[in-house]
């Protein structure tokens, strides 16, 4: 019965330390309770932090100091939560310890606030938790003990995955199957059950299972099959996407995209990696283009990328001194590049703006042999710092002879003042007059960098314009740079017969030398100019010219114009024979030309009679009589030379136009009647010899 009684006794006692919260070995000194919350209850979401306090009342007459403890922070852990002091009742702790040293209470005084950080990481698991904190005296062995209560709450999540970690691209061959292993994560803190299904795909697709219950924080795999039939074709490809619902909350959900490719067998998809197939560049410069390659096969390939062939304009025309570095490399399955790159060096000659198209092939290789090429068109242009510029070393203005080619290659040059070799365009036109002239210019000029050249122009004024002026514009252009030019303008001035004796310009001949000795020439030109001069002067006077018939007012004659021609014509007139003796001129006797002895002029047919006078403006000017071969005559008889002739300049006056008469004063006080000249206008000038 005694031994009864002590078993019972030992079972109340056991109970009653059991179900006692707080166990003291002395509790009439102190208490530990709760602070906030007040019921020492509370509740956090996975992913929050949430603090909890305790407060300690000193029940006696003495300060006393306590150390702090948390009992099972180990064990909290475990299941995803932290907890940790982070106030003392005075100051906040900096650094997270399970355990406070000291906290001190002054005499009959409670010491609250010591509080207690708790946080839910993303893996705490759904549940009830207590946090197990002890009080102990410092200064004995009495302490006590207290639970603060936790809930965690519930929280749902999932995701998929392949679990071969690649990024949802696979492969298929014609009429066969693919699979794909899926990893279907629980990433919720409670076991759920989730459905999965498929849409979006063409092909047949097929899972293994369709429903899964996952614990928490786990996962399990499915697997989708999918088949192709035999009529699709290479580098066609279905896109599936697969999706995983919780039948808890059907909010939550994941899904996940597949590409499916029927694969090609060293296929490639190939273009350029920037915007444009043209690139730029100086001659002797490397200049490079980068392409985007695909892999459309499944397993690792090699790339070769080669100038195929490449051309000037026309296929066919291809470039000289120009050379290339193709490209290699290596991509893995279904592996995408925009380094694949070609290198290519423009020649050191290039013209600028000159244009080289290039074909270029990709081409997959592997030990097993290599596919067909894939082409793509690209283009070179060649181009520099372009400028040119025109060189006149003198004159704008230059006087020419109606009727006659006047090239002025000698008078204008072209400079490239590039570095870079330039295909140089040459226009000219007429800004002022030049109707009914002749103009040559030249095709495109070929200019080394910093070179000049001749710019082979010619000219040819029409005899109605002698007289007269016309205005060119030259401009030249740049080939590789069109907004590179330079222009210059020059003056031509048509010569009259007049001008022939006086100052002129700028005198141009042909451009090669003259095929007779100039001293034949000025011999015969003395001899004939004595004769000819007579026989002229004689004719003119017979027209009543010069005053020869009794009037005060002399008459201008175009024929004057045959006594002013360039030099080079005077050869071709015939020594005119002297008028019958029956009517004697009335010459003035400086002008009588000398008798030539019979024998020194052979038989000649007499003159034609002088026409009727008519008045100046009315007459047509008289041609001089065709050339015969000139004769030396005796050297026994000297030449006299013919009566100095007066140059007069006219300036028009306002209100008058050209073929319009016009009556002048000479010095000598004669009046002259005198016709403008084609080509000139009110102010302009012009010359005229009496």
């Amino acid at each position: 019965m005694s031994h009864m009684r002590n078993l019972i006794l030992f079972a109340t006692l056991i109970f009653i330390c059991i179900s006692t919260s707080n166990a003291s070995a002395d509790a009439d000194d102190f208490n530990l309770d709760y602070d906030d919350p007040a019921n020492g209850e509370a509740s956090v979401d996975p992913e929050n932090t949430i603090d909890m306090a305790v407060q300690i009342e000193n029940i006696v007459d003495q300060p006393m100091s306590f150390e702090m403890k948390i009992l099972n922070d180990d064990d909290l852990q475990s299941s995803g939560i932290d907890v940790w002091w982070s106030h003392n009742g005075d100051t906040s702790l900096t650094s997270k310890s399970d355990t406070i040293p000291k906290v001190d209470v002054s005499d009959n005084s409670v010491k609250s606030g010591i509080t207690v950080s708790v946080e839910a990481t993303e893996n705490a698991v759904y549940g009830d938790y207590d946090i197990e904190i002890r009080c102990k005296d410092k200064d004995s062995d009495t302490l006590e003990e207290i639970s603060l209560s936790l809930t965690v709450n519930e929280k749902y999540a999932v995701s998929l995955q392949l679990t071969d970690g690649n990024e949802g691209l696979g492969s298929v061959d014609i009429d066969n199957q693919t699979t794909y292993e899926i990893q279907v994560n629980n990433d919720g803190n409670k076991q759920d059950t989730f459905d999965i299904s498929a849409n979006g795909n063409d092909w047949e697709a097929e899972f293994n299972d369709d429903e899964l219950t996952i614990d928490a924080f786990s996962s399990q795999i499915i697997i989708l099959t999918l088949t192709t039939e035999n009529d699709v074709n290479f580098g066609d490809e279905d896109s599936i996407t697969i999706t995983a619902k919780s039948q808890t909350d059907s909010a939550v959900e994941d899904s996940l995209s597949l590409t499916t490719i029927v694969r090609v067998k060293y296929g490639l998809v190939f273009d350029t990696a920037s915007n444009t197939n043209s690139v730029s560049g100086e001659p002797g410069a490397t200049v490079s283009f980068n392409f985007n390659l695909v892999n459309k096969w499944s397993e690792s390939i090699n790339y070769e990328i080669n100038k195929k062939d490449w051309y000037r304009g026309t296929e066919g025309n291809r470039p000289d001194g120009w050379s290339e570095s193709s490209g290699t490399g290596t991509l893995e399955g279904f592996q995408e590049t925009n380094s694949a790159r070609l290198s290519i060096t423009i020649s050191s000659g290039a013209d600028a703006g000159e244009v080289v198209t290039i074909i270029v092939e990709a081409i997959a290789i592997d030990d097993q042999g290599k596919g067909e090429s894939v082409l793509i068109e690209v283009e070179v242009r060649v181009e520099g710092n372009y400028n040119v510029q025109l060189l006149m070393p003198g004159t704008n203005e230059i006087s020419v002879n109606p009727e006659q080619l006047v090239p002025i290659s000698s008078y204008i040059k072209v400079k490239n003042l590039a570095k870079v070799n330039d295909l140089i365009t040459v226009t000219a036109e007429w800004e002022l007059g030049g109707n009914d002239w002749d103009l040559d210019w030249p095709e495109p000029i070929s200019l080394a960098s910093n070179a000049e050249k001749p710019l082979f122009i010619s000219i040819k004024a029409p005899e109605a314009d002698a007289g007269g002026q016309a205005t060119l514009k030259i401009r030249v252009e740049s080939g590789g740079d069109t907004s590179k030019y330079d222009e210059k303008t020059i003056i031509f001035r048509v010569k009259t017969a007049q001008d022939s004796s006086g100052p002129q310009t700028e005198e141009l001949g042909e451009e090669s030398d003259f095929p007779v000795d100039p001293i034949w020439i000025v011999s015969i030109v003395l001899i004939i100019g004595l004769g000819s001069s007579a026989a002229y002067l004689l004719n003119q006077k017979s027209k009543g010219a010069f005053g020869g018939s009794g009037q005060q007012t002399e008459d201008y004659s175009d024929e004057w114009a045959g006594m002013e021609g360039n030099s080079a014509a005077v050869p071709q007139m015939a020594p005119p024979q002297a008028p019958p003796a029956a009517a004697p001129p009335q010459a003035p006797p400086a002008a009588a030309p000398p008798q030539a002895p019979p024998a020194a002029v052979p038989p000649q047919a007499p003159p034609a009679a002088a026409p009727p006078q008519a008045p100046p403006a009315a007459a047509p000017p008289q041609a001089p009589p065709a050339a015969a071969p000139p004769q030396a005559p005796p050297a026994a008889v000297p030449p006299v030379a013919p009566p100095t002739p007066t140059l007069l300049t006219i300036t028009v006056p306002e209100g008058v136009m050209a073929g319009q008469q016009i009556q002048i004063k000479a010095p000598s006080g004669q009046l002259v009647n005198v016709k403008v000249p084609e080509g000139c206008g009110p102010g302009s000038q012009f010359k005229i010899q009496i």
